[in-house]
C-alpha cells in the first residue's frame, strides 16, 4: 500500500491561480489542469498533485484550490475538508457501487450541497487512522459538488441516492450512533483446532 503519495482517478479541473503564486497575487484567475495524485502528510490537509496547461507539475494543492467550474464559490478549506490526514499511509479506492453516484454533502457550516462521488481516501498505520469512537477513524469521500467545488467528507456527512434501495433520498438523516467497539474473533474462550488438515474444533 502507498505511503505519502497515491494515484487517484484523474480528473480535469481549474486551479485558483493565487495558489500558484503563494497566495500573493492573481486572485480571481484560473489555470486549467488535470489532477492525478494525492499526498498524505499526517496533520495536514490532503494535497492534490496536478499537471497544468503550461506543462508545470504542481504538488500538494489543497482541495479548495481546485474547482470544476470557474464560477464556483470560494469556500474555506475547513468547510470542504473537515479532518487532516490521519497517517502518512494512505489508500485510494473508487468503489464500484458508489462510482458516479449522486449524493448530498453536509459541510462544516451545515449547508447542504448535492454532488457526485469521485473516489475515497482512507488511512491506516496510526492510532488515529485505526481508532474507534468520535476521535477515531474517518475516511474522506471526494465529492464533485454541483456548485463546482470539490469536498472531502466522512461517511456521517454524506447521504446517498440509490434508486434500488432508497425511496426518498436526502429526506431524513439517520439517528445512528458512532461505533466505539473493536471487533475481534480471537478475544473469547481459548480454543484448539487440533491437528491435521481437516480438524475438529474444541473449546477449552
Amino acid at each position: 500500500m502507498p505511503e505519502l503519495n497515491s494515484i487517484i482517478p484523474s480528473f480535469d479541473c481549474w486551479v485558483r491561480a493565487e495558489y500558484l503564486y503563494n497566495l500573493e497575487s492573481h486572485k480571481g484567475e484560473f489555470v486549467q489542469a488535470r489532477a492525478f495524485g494525492i499526498s498524505s502528510i499526517q496533520g495536514r490537509a490532503i494535497g492534490f498533485h496536478v499537471l497544468d496547461e503550461r506543462g508545470a507539475c504542481i504538488w500538494r494543492l489543497p482541495i479548495n484550490s481546485l474547482v470544476t467550474n470557474k464560477n464556483a464559490p470560494d469556500l474555506p478549506l475547513d468547510h470542504l475538508e473537515l479532518w487532516d490526514c490521519f497517517s502518512y499511509q494512505v489508500s485510494v479506492t473508487e468503489f464500484d457501487h458508489l462510482s458516479g453516484r449522486r449524493c448530498q454533502a453536509i459541510l462544516k457550516d451545515a449547508s447542504k450541497h448535492e454532488g457526485r462521488y469521485k473516489f475515497t481516501v482512507d488511512w491506516y498505520g496510526s492510532e488515529y487512522a485505526e481508532g474507534v469512537g468520535d476521535s477515531g477513524h474517518k475516511c474522506a469521500h471526494i465529492i464533485d459538488l454541483d456548485n463546482g467545488c470539490l469536498c472531502a467528507l466522512p461517511n456521517n456527512r454524506i447521504l446517498w441516492a440509490d434508486p434500488g434501495i432508497i425511496e426518498k433520498p436526502f429526506e431524513k438523516k439517520p439517528d445512528y450512533k458512532t461505533n466505539t467497539h473493536i471487533f475481534s474473533v480471537e478475544n473469547k474462550s481459548k480454543w484448539s483446532a487440533g491437528e491435521g488438515m481437516f480438524y475438529d474444533v474444541t473449546l477449552r
